[in-house]
């Protein structure tokens, strides 16, 4: 009998506790960031930059956006995280990623990105 009446407090406590954080989540939203500042961000602090696509190429398993707002910034899409999405020349893009590293030079690499106009 208690073992119920355990399990059932234990099952509400999670459902609720789930709710919270999805109603916690919406809220959330991380500032739009000047492309002059990324070269300052710590290595895979995230950031979100909406800018103009200069220049976009493809390898076998990324895409590279060249994203302009002032100054340019190079992002990198992996291909298994936005494979339904078309970018273009003159696209504005709205990017959410993380800064790295790579041969010396600062990138983002985008864990979400979508077309703003």
């Amino acid at each position: 009998m208690h073992q119920t009446v355990l399990l059932k407090i234990a099952l509400v406590c999670v459902f609720v506790g789930l709710f919270l954080l999805y109603i916690f989540s919406e809220t959330i939203e991380i500032d739009d960031t000047a492309i002059s500042k990324i070269n300052n961000a710590e290595s895979g602090e995230k950031i979100k930059i909406i800018g103009i696509v200069s220049e976009v190429y493809s390898s076998d398993n990324a895409v590279f956006i060249k994203v302009t707002k002032a100054e340019t910034a190079e992002v990198v899409v992996f291909k298994q995280i936005n494979e339904n999405i078309t970018i273009n020349y003159g696209d504005v893009v709205e990017i959410i990623g993380r800064t790295e590293d790579y041969n010396g030079k600062r990138e983002i690499v985008a864990d979400r990105i979508r077309k703003v106009k």
